[in-house]
């Protein structure tokens, strides 16, 4: 198993979830294919595998010298070697500093969403520009971009989307780029979730306000990404207390 480079680890697929999950696991104690199985589901209920895939994960990072097996009955149980334990610290190297950082991302949004969590720091540092690409792995941006504009908007007569980046930036330490901004509120007007007028000949700012649909999809939008930050969050702690 080669070790992903740090561009396809921004990523970090399932394969890599799984693979760090197995040799974190097998480090405390051996254990045997089907229990690691029903403990990864447990542990990481939005990245279901089956038992077939977590059986060959296995066997791969076996074939690899990371593991070692034995058999038991019926039962194959795994346990780490000293070339795994390496590899574990490879894994380490690599995710600590990025995943808590991004987590510190998504924690001062569930905090903001829910209201419960930590309260954020005063001055809210912003996310490493080498991990900002991470969260569009993890968030739906589009639903983060929709819930702020239509909270702008039921909270003001009128509004920008400069004020959607600023409040981003301010309320999280991370905002998408002007572009997508942009193409996003188009596609709002164009939905009816929002109307945009240009207060003057120079057409330099466009200004934008609430429609009858904005409060109804404001609820909907809310709750829908308040379940996805509920969701990564948890996954982004099991996965810190791993590195």
């Amino acid at each position: 198993m080669k070790l992903p480079s740090f561009q396809h680890a921004v990523g970090f697929s399932v394969a890599d979830a799984l693979c760090l999950f197995l040799l974190s696991t097998t480090l405390e104690r051996e254990n045997y294919s089907k229990a690691l199985h029903e403990h990864f589901n447990l542990v990481f209920p939005g990245r279901s595998v089956s038992y077939e895939y977590v059986a060959r994960t296995a066997n791969t990072l076996e074939n690899n010298g990371f593991l070692l097996s034995r058999t038991e009955g019926r039962k194959k149980i795994f346990r780490i070697t000293e070339k795994g334990k390496s590899r574990l610290q490879e894994y380490k190297n690599i995710y600590a500093l990025r995943f808590n950082e991004v987590s510190t991302v998504i924690d001062r949004f569930y905090s903001f969403l829910t209201q419960n969590g930590p309260l954020p720091q005063a001055v809210i540092e912003p996310l490493h520009k080498d991990f900002r690409s991470f969260i569009s792995k993890l968030l739906s941006v589009k639903d983060v971009v929709r819930f702020m504009a239509l909270r702008l908007s039921l909270n003001r007569r009128s509004f920008h989307m400069a004020e959607v980046q600023e409040q981003l930036n301010i309320l999280f330490g991370w905002s998408p780029s002007n572009g997508y901004l942009y193409n996003i509120a188009r596609e709002m007007e164009e939905t009816n979730l929002l109307v945009g007028f240009w207060p003057d000949e120079r057409r330099t700012v466009r200004k934008l306000y609430k429609t009858d649909e904005s409060e109804q999809f404001y609820i909907i939008v809310s709750a829908s990404l308040t379940e996805r930050i509920t969701q990564v969050r948890s996954y982004l702690h099991y996965i810190i207390k791993m590195v």
